[in-house]
């Protein structure tokens, strides 16, 4: 049992770790994976966005409150302060040239446009690549601004492993598949999403009825680590938190 699980966080690690510009972690027994944008925001290829999409569309019932999908961009711990100063996203190839307006948080949604898709455009960004991250960005009606959903979460992880597994090989995919006994791993018994806070935090707290739960926060104070897995939470559980 012991080595079943060695392999399947290192299968698990190996997948994530294969992605460009990819970040990922291992602590314990439990994998945590932070993705800060897979290949470079500099340039991502538009069917693999995609992708993003259609996850966010047939797994719309672990949010069904939330109007759309959104991506949004941050800047990583290098980056000059003025970083985020007149970015522009655009969708560009042979035949395409298409703004994405980006708003005020950072975040911009994709359209579907089928000339793009078969131009085989990318999503680009006019700044230097290393200073970009981007994660999807699912929010509920009704959820409090200071705090977020864990059915929000959990539909954030499948877009991001949506978008994902176009980078890993097939059979690199088959095995982590043929290991875990599902090819949604967002649902692995032991994996666990480190999530961007949307301000400096203190600590995290998840809350189902009566039921709390501490969740780690990084020394940062940016990221905490939520157990996407552990289906004892209702996706209507709640993430508190308490801030710098």
């Amino acid at each position: 049992m012991a080595s079943k699980h060695f392999m399947t966080a290192a299968l698990l690690a190996a997948a994530v770790t294969a992605l460009p510009a990819t970040a990922a972690e291992t602590e314990g027994s439990e994998q945590m994976v932070v993705i800060n944008g897979t290949r470079s925001p500099e340039m991502q290829p538009y069917r693999y966005m995609l992708s993003g999409l259609d996850a966010f569309d047939s797994q719309h019932a672990l949010a069904p409150n939330a109007q759309q999908l959104r991506f949004r961009l941050h800047t990583k711990r290098k980056a000059p302060a003025d970083a985020m100063d007149n970015v522009v996203v655009r969708l560009s190839g042979s035949e395409t040239d298409i703004a994405v307006p980006l708003a005020a948080d950072h975040s911009f949604t994709l359209p579907r446009n089928r000339a793009a898709e078969d131009d085989n455009a990318d999503v680009v960004l006019n700044r230097k690549k290393s200073d970009y991250g981007w994660m999807p960005d699912v929010r509920s009606a009704g959820v409090p601004a200071d705090m977020r959903r864990l059915g929000d979460i959990q539909l954030e992880c499948r877009v991001l492993m949506a978008i994902a597994k176009n980078y890993i090989p097939f059979l690199v995919r088959a095995m982590i598949n043929t290991v875990t006994l599902t090819t949604d791993w967002c649902s692995y018994k032991d994996f666990n999403m480190n999530v961007r806070s949307d301000r400096p935090i203190t600590s995290a707290t998840l809350v189902d009825g009566a039921r709390r739960l501490e969740l780690k926060v990084d020394e940062y104070g940016k990221m905490y680590s939520v157990p996407l897995a552990d289906k004892t939470y209702s996706s209507d559980a709640l993430i508190e938190f308490r801030f710098e």
